[in-house]
């Protein structure tokens, strides 16, 4: 892999209503989105060795063009989400490796993976593909809200296995369950990708436009995206449930526990909350991220200093004593290191104050 398109790839994206964590872990890197909802549409063109992309939600658009070698865009590292990721091919082909196993999508095809899914796109020749990033409040919502009639008036119940997959995720948040979606068009692949075209066009505009009503207008959108992709005349689907082991489930507790306590927990205190070895455990976390269960904690803690320094108005001083650091030169220097620049230098880039 190319180091310089790499970290290019991840500064540009860093700026982004889009985060990630745990960048070149040896398990996953974590993609976090602030967002109800984004599309990111991405081409890819080895011609000329360069990416577009460009990623709009609500309040915000970001596009660019990076040289990136064919090397680097077939060999990124494998990624899970805080979100829910449908992925629809609009040209050429793409294969996708999901927990090891390597699927090929076409013009047309599309899938739909849960957070629990660790996988990477791995695109070969020229292509065109659109991600629909739904976030699990979003999603839930958009559930609540699609209340069918029949030709009486009177509500009625309409079995929807998406939705299913949906809510059972959302709702069982310790779970460990990989699932996972593939729907296929059953007639013209051309006349797929034309109809989703429509839809996506449509959410971009209003994305963009940033009227009233917009998030229920979205979810209207996307209902009907499902509404298609349900219908046997049109699509054909298969639902995967991928096994995991008991150090992965282990690992997700781990993971849930520190986002609960923004890191601030000790060794001995989470042994004794999952009753298991400090020293297993941090076995565990280095095997999945290349990390010390020490480090990776620490990254929880410095993501919520961040948040802090960014949404609110705190002082620096009560921020660390918040999160129980006490030598500042040792917090300053932790933060530059992840974040690139002092925490200070943070919060003013961050609201364009002057520096």
């Amino acid at each position: 892999m190319n180091d310089t398109n790499d970290s290019l790839f991840k500064r540009n994206i860093a700026l982004t209503e889009l985060k990630i964590d745990n960048k070149a872990s040896l398990y996953a890197e974590q993609y976090r989105m602030n967002s109800p909802y984004m599309l990111i549409y991405t081409t890819y063109d080895f011609n000329r060795e360069e990416t577009f992309y460009s990623l709009i939600a609500p309040g915000f658009y970001r596009c660019n063009t990076l040289h990136t070698s064919s090397d680097f865009i077939k060999n990124r590292y494998m990624h899970q989400h805080n979100y829910f990721e449908f992925m629809f091919v609009i040209h050429g082909r793409v294969a996708q490796k999901i927990e090891g196993q390597t699927y090929s999508y076409q013009e047309g095809q599309c899938c739909l993976i849960n957070q629990n899914v660790r996988h990477v796109e791995i695109v070969e020749d020229n292509a065109e593909l659109m991600f629909l990033a739904v976030s699990n409040d979003f999603f839930l919502n958009l559930i609540r809200s699609d209340i069918h009639y029949d030709e009486t008036g009177h509500i009625i119940s309409q079995e929807n296995p998406i939705y299913d997959l949906v809510w059972k995720t959302c709702k069982n948040r310790n779970t460990s369950q990989k699932q996972y979606w593939d729907f296929i068009p059953t007639g013209s692949p051309a006349a797929a990708v034309a109809k989703f075209e429509q839809i996506f066009g449509v959410i971009i505009r209003e994305t963009a436009g940033r009227q009233s009503g917009l998030l229920p207008l979205v979810s209207g959108l996307i209902s009907r995206m499902f509404s298609i992709l349900l219908d046997p005349e049109q699509y054909t689907l298969q639902k995967f449930t991928l096994p995991s082991d008991k150090e992965e489930y282990l690992f997700l507790r781990i993971q849930e526990l520190l986002k609960q306590t923004n890191g601030c927990i000790s060794r001995h205190d989470m042994a004794a909350k999952l009753h298991y070895d400090p020293d297993y455990m941090n076995k565990i976390v280095k095997k999945r991220t290349g990390m010390s269960l020490l480090k990776y904690a620490r990254n929880f803690t410095l993501e919520e200093s961040a948040r802090l320094l960014l949404h609110t108005d705190m002082h620096i001083s009560d921020i660390m004593q918040c999160l129980g650091f006490t030598n500042r030169n040792h917090f300053y220097t932790i933060f530059k290191e992840k974040y690139g620049v002092t925490p200070n230098k943070y919060r003013q880039k961050k609201t364009g104050e002057p520096s």
